[in-house]
């Protein structure tokens, strides 16, 4: 291994927020590096090739350069663009959306300016923290891993998260030194706790509180509960969810409800909508509305219209929209997730919403239904090749693509832009200083009369 340092400047951020550099023809990736800043930058070389490459020292600061807020800023790993003012950050993700449309789907399409938020902190409803060991102090912690890694950073406080949910961690924490609730050790697979998973409703104020555990019999569960409510009345039910396997995945198949209620409320567009430990839920409900109501808008819908709701979660996108159009179709594979869905409909009266559960490629395939829109939201995998052939062979005048990751985006337009024309796109910043961006795609069938 040999290191070389060399002087270089910053000419763009990747996908990733990383500053890139050019050098002896080749593009490098350093963090914590701003377009047009300058550095001297060590080099690592095994077997003639770079492998690493980092700032020593930054010799010119990019204007749009501000002091992260958060302390443990960039070490847990959660953020990655804090250290780049807020409006950049949003010119940043509007540019990544074109770039990878470009480079994935062959598209040179215009993207409209990214709809951030006046405040970018303390929007999530939901967090997902793994629980470790402070064997100096002998007590359990709570954190986020280091990026890339398996090394649990302790976190306080995340100035992302609701007030509400660092108060809960606290109280969770405390309870776990009273009732001998040891962490889980992922090396040698003991202790009881993995994981704390924190829902918080910002309509109501309440919050749903899961422990993912290896044993499904746990000591004094209802005590802990209990103690849990009675010190903070926000908590509105305590589940433990359980998972004994070597995985990273974090929920096990089976929850089990220790005391309260299993579901909390939250509403959009004056809608009633449930969450569950599993259900998914928009993370920021500061953009829900924002949202959903781009893709409501750009869907032009008609009172005649039948909607598919593909991929459609516990139904929040088809139900707002239920009152515009003659019928809802909502496909979701996640049991629990249809479950929530049809509860959900019946708590907002909604009569002509269908739910189905079932895989939406073999849905669509199958159905001899007609769709006038199709509006779309996959996981971060994207679609499949043949759920957008079926698309295709359905021809709904519109469909409107909501994804998580322009990538999986760019690539799934691409398989469909022979039929399908772009018309918008609006990136919206559901998730504040960090590389990710969801966007809106609103696209139009080729050479039809639009009825």
């Amino acid at each position: 291994m040999t290191k070389r340092k060399i002087s270089a400047k910053c000419v763009d951020l990747d996908d990733f927020g990383r500053g890139i550099i050019k050098f002896e023809g080749h593009a490098y990736f350093i963090d914590d590096f701003l377009p047009d800043e300058e550095a001297i930058i060590e080099t690592i070389y095994e077997y003639g090739k770079i492998v690493d490459a980092y700032i020593i020292k930054r010799l010119k600061d990019s204007p749009y350069r501000v002091k992260p807020i958060c302390k443990y800023y960039p070490d847990c790993g959660g953020c990655q663009l804090m250290h780049l003012a807020y409006p950049q950050q949003l010119l940043y993700k509007s540019k990544k959306v074109k770039y990878l449309l470009h480079k994935f789907a062959h598209l040179d399409v215009d993207v409209l300016p990214t709809i951030g938020l006046d405040n970018p902190t303390r929007f999530r409803n939901k967090v997902q923290k793994p629980i470790g060991m402070d064997y100096k102090n002998n007590v359990p912690v709570a954190g986020f891993y280091r990026n890339g890694t398996h090394e649990l950073i302790p976190v306080d406080d995340c100035l992302m998260e609701t007030e509400l949910s660092s108060k809960i961690t606290d109280k969770v924490l405390d309870l776990m030194v009273k009732y001998d609730y040891y962490p889980f050790d992922e090396d040698e697979m003991t202790g009881l706790v993995r994981h704390l998973l924190i829902k918080t409703s910002s309509f109501y104020n309440t919050a749903l509180v899961t422990l993912v555990v290896t044993d499904p019999e746990v000591k004094s569960a209802k005590d802990f509960a209990k103690d849990l409510m009675d010190a903070i009345p926000e908590v509105k039910g305590v589940v433990f969810n359980l998972n004994y396997r070597h995985t990273n995945v974090i929920l096990g198949e089976k929850n089990i409800p220790i005391l309260g209620e299993t579901h909390i409320a939250d509403k959009i567009f004056d809608k009633e909508f449930l969450i569950s430990t599993k259900s998914f839920y928009q993370t920021n409900p500061k953009q829900i509305e924002t949202l959903y109501g781009t893709a409501i808008k750009l869907a032009g819908l008609k009172k005649t219209d039948t909607v598919l709701d593909a991929y459609c979660g516990t139904g929040t996108i088809g139900l707002s929209l239920a009152d515009k159009v003659k019928k809802v179709v909502g496909v979701e594979i996640e049991p629990e997730a249809i479950e929530d869905a049809n509860k959900n409909a019946q708590l907002n009266k909604i009569a002509n919403a269908t739910l189905i559960e079932g895989d939406c490629t073999e849905y669509l395939n199958d159905t001899k239904e007609n769709f006038d829109v199709i509006i779309m939201d996959p996981p971060r995998k994207g679609s499949t090749p043949d759920f957008l052939n079926a698309v295709k062979r359905i021809k709904p005048r519109t469909l409107v693509y909501i994804s998580c990751d322009p990538v999986t985006l760019s690539r799934d337009i691409g398989l469909i832009s022979d039929t399908y024309e772009i018309k918008t796109v609006q990136p919206v910043d559901m998730f504040p200083n960090t590389m990710h961006v969801e966007t809106v795609v609103s696209l139009s069938l080729k050479n039809v009369d639009k009825h």
